[in-house]
């Protein structure tokens, strides 16, 4: 099968693509290349770009949306909304794989941010960039010019509006958010159509249950995909939050604010997350042993606590607290 494969994709027209990056760094080449059937005279009301990677980048995936052309080094200014293909080296959950077919769909009408365009008379074509890992790095983006032949676009319904936003603020679809391990993640969503939106984790670092999204590592990325099934009215939408994630912040639970002379206090004897807590004092008002503090004579007890990090998962916790003997 690899070998057909190899075969179609020579026979295809191979094209370099060199884009360029910021304004203030000079253009360079890309380092992927795309092979791909034919890009000129396609069906309006709707066609499939059958090709694949022959050199894909190494230090991210790509996606690939129908958009129209952009202006100079700027990315394009309209992109299908409803229509966007992950591919990856892992071919992780969600995406496709670098080294397997790929097969994109075009339309002679695209819908994005609620703008209208059709791809007959303005141009249009495929934009490559990098994935949610390397969102802002520009030094893959091309656009790949296509051409479509005299006909109907088929009718095209407006992509679906979703806000989604975790702990109140709202998330941005391809921009990458912060997670930390174990933290309070809220997601509340909503669809202007008012259809049902689905949820699911995309990687294993992350689970999503009833409205909880909870980050399983303290380093590393996940993401959260979305969508939507559509209607007469509006299409289906789908699309993904990325996340990277952090350590957790460890904590220690409540320390005494005073305590009488001659009483004993346990503290608490680990952190959130299980990290066992160390514990000293230098003060002649009180002395403590393992997790238990006793108050000896009157004055200013002051205990320093110390929780270890957890490499990819928390953060260390070391600090101090000054209890008043009476």
């Amino acid at each position: 099968m690899f070998t057909s494969r190899k075969r179609v994709l020579i026979a295809l027209a191979v094209i370099g693509l060199v884009a360029p990056v910021g304004l203030s760094t000079p253009a360079q080449a890309e380092t992927f290349v795309f092979a791909s059937g034919p890009l000129t005279n396609l069906d309006p009301a709707g066609a499939t770009i059958n090709g694949g990677f022959t050199k894909f980048p190494t230090k991210a995936g790509m996606y690939i949306q129908q958009c129209i052309e952009p202006v100079g080094a700027a990315r394009p200014a309209t992109c299908d909304d409803a229509n966007q293909l992950w591919v990856s080296t892992t071919g992780e959950q969600g995406s496709i794989s670098s080294t397997g077919p790929i097969a994109m769909k075009v339309s002679g009408s695209i819908i994005g941010r609620g703008v209208t365009v059709d791809c007959t008379k303005t141009q249009c074509g495929l934009f490559f960039r990098l994935d949610r890992t390397a969102g802002a790095d520009t030094s893959e983006d091309k656009f790949l010019p296509i051409s479509f032949r005299a006909g109907v676009a088929a009718p095209v319904l407006a992509a679906d509006e979703i806000t989604v936003t975790l702990n109140g603020t709202p998330l941005v679809r391809n921009v990458p958010s912060n997670l930390a391990y174990r933290a309070d993640a809220k997601i509340v969503a909503s669809a202007k159509s008012g259809l049902a939106i689905t949820f699911r984790s995309l990687t294993p670092d992350c689970s999503y249950v009833d409205g909880t999204l909870i980050a399983l590592k303290g380093a590393g990325q996940c993401a959260l995909a979305y969508s939507t099934a559509g209607n007469a009215t509006v299409a289906a939408a789908s699309g993904n939050f990325p996340f990277i994630l952090t350590p957790g912040t460890q904590k220690i639970g409540a320390m005494p604010k005073s305590l009488k002379v001659g009483v004993t206090r346990s503290l608490p004897m680990s952190s959130n997350f299980g990290e066992v807590i160390e514990y000293k004092s230098s003060s002649k008002s009180c002395s403590i042993k393992g997790n238990v503090l006793k108050a000896t004579k009157r004055g200013t007890c002051a205990v320093e606590f110390h929780a270890a990090e957890k490499a990819g998962m928390w953060q260390m916790n070391h600090g101090s607290a000054k209890i008043a003997i009476r």
